[in-house]
C-alpha cells in the first residue's frame, strides 16, 4: 500500500459518515400480537429457565427476572447464562463489567456469522461504577432516548465495548419494549477500512428499562442480499451490489456512503432475517431484574 493510502486509510476510519434515514416501521399488528403473547406467557417471570410455545407460534422464554417471545422461525430457544463480574483493573477496559443476564439465542436462522446472536443485561449502576467508558455509552443513550432528534450522532451508544471501532450504522429507528425504549439500527465493526459484509454486518438494539435500572443490549447477525459474503476481494459483489475499490483506498468514504444509503433504502422484509421480526422479537422484552 502507499504511504499515501495508508495515511489516508486512517483518516477515513476516523471519519467515517453514516447516513440516516427513517426506514418502514414494523407492522403493528405483528408487534402487537407478539408483545400481547408474552405478556401472557410471562408473568410472572421465573427464576428458573422456561422455554415454551406461545399461540402466535413463537416461543417464550424467561429467566431470573428477564424474558421474552422469540418469532416463529428466528431461533428455537435460548440458553441463559449469568455472567460473573469482571473487575480486574489491570484489565482492557472491554473486559471491565459487573456481572450480567446474558441469552444465547439457539438454533438462530443464520449460522457461522463472526457474531454470535445474543441478548444481554446490564444492572446500570453497577457497570456505571466499574467502567467509565461504558458510564459515558449509558448517558449518551440516555440523552439519545431523551432526544430522539436527527441528526444522530457520529457514533451511535453500543455495548458491550469492542476493541474495534463502529465503521457505519444505518436503517436507525426508535422503537419500545415491555418496559422500555432503545434504538435499533444495522452496523459493523472493524479495525481497519472494509467492505460492508454478510459475515460481519448485524442488527443491534441498544435500550434502557423505563426505571432506569438495566441496560439491554441485543447483537444479531443480518444479512442483506446485495452484499458480499467476506471482506477480501477473492468473493464477487452480487450483481445488483456496490463494489469496493481495494485498489484506492481514497475511495473508501464514497463506498461507505453508498452501502449505507442503499442499506437505508431496502425494504425492511429483504433482509435476511427481516428487520421487522427483529423488531418484534425486541418489543417483546421486558426485564424487572437480574441475578
Amino acid at each position: 500500500m502507499k504511504k499515501q493510502g495508508i495515511v489516508l486509510v486512517v483518516l477515513l476510519f476516523a471519519s467515517l459518515a453514516c447516513g440516516v434515514s427513517s426506514p418502514a416501521a414494523p407492522e403493528t399488528s405483528d408487534v402487537e400480537s407478539a408483545v400481547a403473547a408474552t405478556l401472557t406467557a410471562l408473568s410472572p417471570l421465573s427464576q428458573e429457565t422456561e422455554a415454551t410455545p406461545t399461540q402466535a407460534g413463537g416461543v417464550a422464554v424467561s429467566f431470573s427476572g428477564a424474558g421474552f417471545t422469540i418469532p416463529q422461525g428466528l431461533a428455537t430457544g435460548a440458553t441463559p447464562a449469568v455472567i460473573p463480574a469482571s473487575l480486574d483493573p489491570q484489565a482492557p477496559t472491554w473486559d471491565i463489567h459487573p456481572s450480567f443476564a446474558e441469552f444465547a439465542l439457539d438454533g438462530y436462522i443464520l449460522h457461522g456469522k463472526f457474531h454470535e446472536p445474543v441478548i444481554r443485561i446490564y444492572p446500570v449502576t453497577e457497570f456505571e461504577s466499574v467502567n467509565e467508558g461504558a458510564a459515558g455509552i449509558i448517558n449518551e443513550m440516555r440523552d439519545l432516548l431523551t432526544s430522539q432528534g436527527s441528526p444522530l450522532p457520529f457514533n451511535l451508544p453500543f455495548l458491550p465495548l469492542f476493541n474495534a471501532g463502529q465503521m457505519f450504522h444505518s436503517n436507525e429507528q426508535f422503537i419500545a419494549f415491555q418496559n422500555g425504549t432503545g434504538l435499533r439500527y444495522l452496523t459493523q465493526y472493524g479495525q481497519d477500512i472494509s467492505p460492508v459484509n454478510n459475515h460481519a454486518l448485524f442488527y443491534t438494539f441498544q435500550g434502557i428499562t423505563n426505571d432506569g435500572k438495566y441496560y439491554v443490549s441485543a447483537i444479531l447477525p443480518v444479512n442483506a442480499p446485495f452484499l458480499v459474503e467476506f471482506p477480501s476481494p477473492e468473493y464477487p459483489t452480487p450483481p445488483n451490489g456496490i463494489p469496493f475499490d481495494w485498489e484506492n483506498w481514497e475511495n473508501a468514504q464514497a463506498y461507505m456512503d453508498a452501502v449505507t444509503q442503499q442499506l437505508n433504502s431496502t425494504d425492511p422484509t429483504a433482509f435476511t432475517p427481516p428487520l421487522t421480526t427483529l423488531d418484534t422479537f425486541i418489543a417483546s422484552i421486558l426485564v424487572t431484574g437480574t441475578p
